[in-house]
This record gives structure tokens, sequence and C-alpha cells, in this order.
């Protein structure tokens, strides 16, 4: 089975930080989970697989294709989401209907029930939400479509426990098909562990741990305890 992405020799420096990924892939139908310390390297690593700020050296593949030479072709098929990115100043039910136009694959049924699941009011500017609504809305946007590869960095933020369970209920339906795959960076650990097939630490730019949640942990430790050792 062909891997969704894969990184090989990526150097990656910006000002004094140095990404260094000698090798990173996923198989199709999994969820990765990227933890570490602020700092690690985290959303670096998520933008360099959606394409964003070109490497020093290295390769990306995502799909067969370079996100940086075929940035179209890439993200028509991967959604890259974080709490900071910038939505069109449309009102929500029209910000919609013009996202759509650029997605061939965009599900109007699944945004409409991920609008409502997340309790969205379609007549409001994005620029009137609260943090966590804001946050709501663009999950909404990067899963409408129904991509094959979904970036997720730290999509819990502003999120109650119930909007928390209900994003995360969200993320398990998009990978139910067995052809897409998930990458999720989050502070919180325990809900990694409920939904990953994979977690992935981050020191410093580097890899330092790859594998199943309890294999990493280890015997009669935590996946915390274990980050704060090793992270």
């Amino acid at each position: 089975m062909n891997p969704v992405f894969q990184i090989t020799g990526l150097i990656h420096t910006l000002g004094t930080f140095t990404l260094d990924i000698p090798k990173f892939s996923a198989e199709p139908g999994t969820v990765v989970g990227l933890v570490g310390r602020n700092g690690a390297g985290k959303t670096t690593l998520l933008r360099a697989l959606a394409g964003f700020g070109r490497p020093n050296s290295g390769s990306v593949r995502v799909l067969g294709r370079s996100p940086y030479q075929d940035p179209v072709g890439v993200r028509q098929r991967l959604a890259y989401m974080t709490d900071t990115q910038t939505v069109l100043p449309l009102p929500i039910g029209t910000l919609l209907k013009a996202t759509a136009g650029f997605y061939p694959t965009w599900d109007a049924g699944l945004a409409a029930s991920l609008v409502d699941r997340f309790e969205l009011p379609l007549n409001k500017m994005p620029a009137t939400l609260s943090k966590g609504e804001g946050t709501r809305l663009r999950l909404v946007l990067a899963m409408a479509f129904r991509p094959t590869v979904l970036l997720l960095d730290e999509p819990a933020t502003g999120l109650d426990v119930v909007f928390r369970r209900a994003m995360l209920e969200s993320v398990l339906e998009v990978v139910r098909d067995p052809e897409r795959t998930v990458v999720i960076s989050s502070h919180d650990i325990a809900d990694l562990q409920r939904i990953t097939d994979r977690v992935v630490l981050l020191k410093a730019g580097r890899i330092t741990a790859d594998g199943p949640a309890d294999t990493l942990a280890g015997a009669g430790r935590t996946l915390e305890q274990m980050i704060a050792e090793n992270g």
C-alpha cells in the first residue's frame, strides 16, 4: 500500500529553529497524532505537508504530488486547519456556498450536518464569532469537502467538552473511509489516545518517538509522563 504522504530528508530552517525530518509517512485510513512541547516543530511539520514555506532541502510528496510544485492539485484533496487561519468576511451561510465552488468534492449535506452539530448561526459574520465558534467554523470548512488528507493544528482550541467530543466524532467519521488520513496536533493527550493509530513525538525539530500510544508510554507510565520525560 502506497503512503498517503511521504517526507524524505526534510530540512526547514526558520530563524534559529530547524525542522529535521529524515523520514515521515502515513498509510491511508490512519490517524496520526503529533505531540511535543511548544516550539517542538508540530506546526512547522504540518505546514510543510500543506505546502506552506518551501524547505531548504528534502522531498515532500502528498498523494504522489509535490505541494510546492502542484499546490492546487494537492490542496483540492488536502485540508489544513488552524484556529488562526483567515476566512472570507461573509455570513457563514454565504461563506459555505462560496467555498463550495473551489472544491469538486464539496458535500453540501455534510456541511449542513456539521453546521448543525457545531451549532453555528448561518447569518453571523466570522468576525463576530466567539473563539470556540470560530474554531468550529474552520473545522466545517476543512471537513466539508471530504479531503483525502486532513491536517488539524490544535483543533480543540476554545472548545468546551461538548464541542470537543463532537469534533473528535467528526474526525473519526472522516477516516471511516479507508483511503482518508488525518494528522492532528494537540496538547490534549487524552483525546489523542482515544482516536489515533499512532503518536509521533517531536523534540527540537526532530522525531524522537513514533508508534502506538500505549507502546510509546511503556508499562507503568502514561503518555503524558513519557512526553514530559522525553519531549
